[in-house]
């Protein structure tokens, strides 16, 4: 049965409501601040004590969030002037005495619905971010967790979501010296990201083992580009290949525009873009291009989240240099990078080093 507290000053009002109330709900009329206290699911107060437990009322509204504990206020038409500011932060509803026996059994059921739909929303949201959470421990788990062992180099990257799940992405695959690495950014953000870049992901794994970096795009593009033009979504993709032997990348940036060749003396150089983002159309086929890594040069490649939080680094290349100096690692990198990043950014960060020693 659902209970009804009634915090009536007048008493007469107070035995009237609960002569009513009683024969659907508990109604209960405490005496103390302790009974005050206990479990209900509606609360019937008049002016007088909402002024003596306004602030008993508003802290049991807080700790119920997010599910609603509603306030009925019933008070003298000559004091409607006092429900205004303040006081609707601790009532729902008001209702001008005399009261009608109808509308007050309206009023109450009204008020006790809303709290059964707040409770089933709670319920909802709960189970809602379990599965949110469950999500993102699988996208975790679909980042390379092992770090290859490149003679003469090493590698390091780190993706951090704006929400539980996200639409970025990193990933490698290294087999008989030739390290293949990619790094993408899925439009939006949450799940509809997150569906996309599994997709894509699994397709560039699909068809990048032996091929060089522009002819798996293509063969991703033919695969995917009639799903992403359906739902209205694209990818940009950094796509390369190492050849460890040589310390040569061959690569493609497909949209992206976020990587980025740091040589050991400090200069900063931009990588050329080689085509659109997949899912947008195009005749135009994948250009790729090449660039050799020496003793200490690093390749950065990032996702446009990252620009959010170090907007010098787009808008001066010195600023990138002077921003790692100093780091000796990849991993060092990585975390210089991410060191100004909240638990959620505002938007999908990845990046990824790989560095010549």
């Amino acid at each position: 049965m659902r209970r009804i507290l009634l915090l009536m000053a007048h008493h007469e009002n107070r035995r009237l409501l609960r002569d009513w109330l009683s024969e659907h709900y508990e109604a209960v009329a405490p005496e103390s601040e302790r009974e005050v206290r206990g479990p209900a699911d509606l609360c019937i107060v008049d002016g007088p004590a909402l002024v003596r437990y306004g602030t008993l009322i508003e802290a049991t509204r807080r700790a119920e969030l997010p599910v609603l504990f509603p306030v009925l206020l019933v008070t003298h038409r000559q004091d409607v002037g006092l429900a205004t500011g303040r006081l609707w932060e601790s009532v729902d509803e008001l209702l001008i005495s005399p009261v009608e026996k109808a509308e007050l059994q309206a009023r109450v059921a009204i008020l006790l619905r809303l709290r059964n739909l707040s409770v089933e929303n709670a319920g909802l949201t709960l189970r809602l971010e379990a599965e949110l959470a469950r999500a993102g421990t699988v996208q975790e788990e679909l980042f390379p967790k092992e770090v290859p062992q490149l003679p003469g180099f090493e590698l390091a990257a780190r993706c951090l979501p704006a929400r539980l799940v996200g639409g970025d992405f990193f990933d490698w695959q290294e087999r008989d010296g030739v390290l293949t690495l990619t790094v993408g950014d899925v439009m939006g953000k949450g799940m509809p990201a997150a569906l996309l870049m599994a997709t894509i992901r699994a397709a560039l794994r699909a068809v990048a083992d032996h091929r060089p970096p522009a002819a798996a795009l293509e063969q991703a593009r033919r695969a995917l580009e009639a799903d992403l033009v359906r739902v209205a979504s694209f990818a940009t993709l950094f796509h390369a290949q190492l050849d460890v032997g040589r310390g040569c990348v061959r690569y493609v940036d497909a949209g992206h525009g976020c990587a980025r060749v740091l040589r050991s003396h400090g200069t900063v150089v931009p990588l050329t873009r080689g085509g659109p983002p997949l899912g947008v159309p195009s005749n135009r086929p994948y250009r790729e291009d090449e660039l050799a890594l020496h003793a200490g040069d690093s390749l950065i490649v990032y996702s446009d989240g990252l620009l959010e939080i170090l907007p010098e680094i787009e808008e001066e290349q010195a600023a990138l240099a002077a921003l790692l100096h100093g780091a000796e690692s990849a991993a060092a990198m990585v975390a210089r990078l991410l060191e100004r990043a909240v638990a959620l950014p505002p938007d999908d960060l990845t990046v990824l080093v790989l560095r010549r020693f």
